[in-house]
């Protein structure tokens, strides 16, 4: 069981698990990007063996209610990973009372190197290696292991924990300035997913009336660094598939969104420049 909203990191690797006779069900969400805890309830099966719900959304920063699933699961047999990719150093996470058995995590959403993470094991959880070779990573993983990038994760590790709570109240201000501008400058927009359940850092925004390629090339031209759920494969645009699991085939917000995000070194005054810079273009 996962969702529909899932990174491709774990949508694709259900879609192998399919081919090789596994049965998958995609849990949908709500046009504020949340699952229901009483769908992921009538889907749970006695044969059920993993629920993979991704802890905060990539696209939309909607935090799934974590808390709730593992309290539902912790006396099913069926194992609990969470893709806690987004959420990582942005949210308080603990393993134990949410009764996570697995959780993986990347290091370049902490600022740290690329190319580097590491996946949580719950004691006692028995994982088969994808490949064979050596006896690193407790015969979990062969391959001899990049020590620098370790050592530069878990030092981004420990600068994100001195500041955690000043980081996460000052990405949110600047959120909030960067929205509050949008609306003194007149510029029409909806927030996509829900205002209450997010992260600090992630804004996903529907201007009418735009079209989202063209806008990002106007964006970039302006010097802000924005993207969208789109990509273009052989000169076709697929919409978001994050966007089509909360609002449905053919809707506008499927061609007018755009994702900002609020990081290290970001400034009230580029956040300011920004919103002016949208509505010259928008407007």
């Amino acid at each position: 069981i996962t969702t529909q909203i899932e990174h491709h990191a774990v949508l694709h690797a259900c879609e192998q698990l399919e081919k090789d006779g596994f049965e998958v069900t995609y849990l949908p969400v709500d046009k504020n990007g949340l699952i229901s805890i009483h769908d992921l309830k009538n889907s749970l099966r006695e044969d059920t063996i993993l629920v993979s719900v991704m802890y905060a959304n990539n696209e939309v920063g909607v935090i799934q209610p974590i808390v709730e699933i593992g309290e539902l699961l912790k006396d099913h047999p069926a194992y609990f990973h969470t893709d806690a990719v987004q959420a990582y150093g942005s949210l308080s996470i603990d393993v134990i009372t949410s009764h996570i058995d697995l959780l993986s995590v990347s290091s370049h959403k902490i600022n740290g190197p690329k190319g580097i993470g590491f996946l949580y094991q719950r004691k006692g959880i028995l994982l088969k290696p994808i490949f064979y070779g050596g006896q690193q990573e407790r015969k979990k993983r062969a391959g001899t292991e990049n020590v620098p990038a370790i050592v530069a994760f878990a030092k981004a590790v420990q600068l994100k924990q001195t500041t955690f709570t000043d980081g996460n109240v000052e990405y949110n201000q600047l959120k909030q300035v960067f929205l509050s501008e949008l609306e003194r400058l007149k510029v029409p927009f909806q927030v996509n997913g829900s205002q209450e359940s997010v992260l600090h850092h992630v804004v996903n925004i529907s201007i009418p009336n735009t079209d989202v390629e063209t806008f990002l090339v106007q964006l970039d031209l302006a010097g802000i660094d924005a993207s969208s759920g789109s990509a273009c494969t052989a000169g076709s645009i697929d919409p978001s598939h994050v966007l089509v699991a909360m609002y449905g085939e053919s809707t506008p917000e499927l061609r007018n969104s755009v994702r900002f995000s609020f990081g290290l070194n970001n400034t009230e005054e580029q956040v300011l420049e920004a919103a002016n810079k949208i509505s010259k273009i928008v407007l």
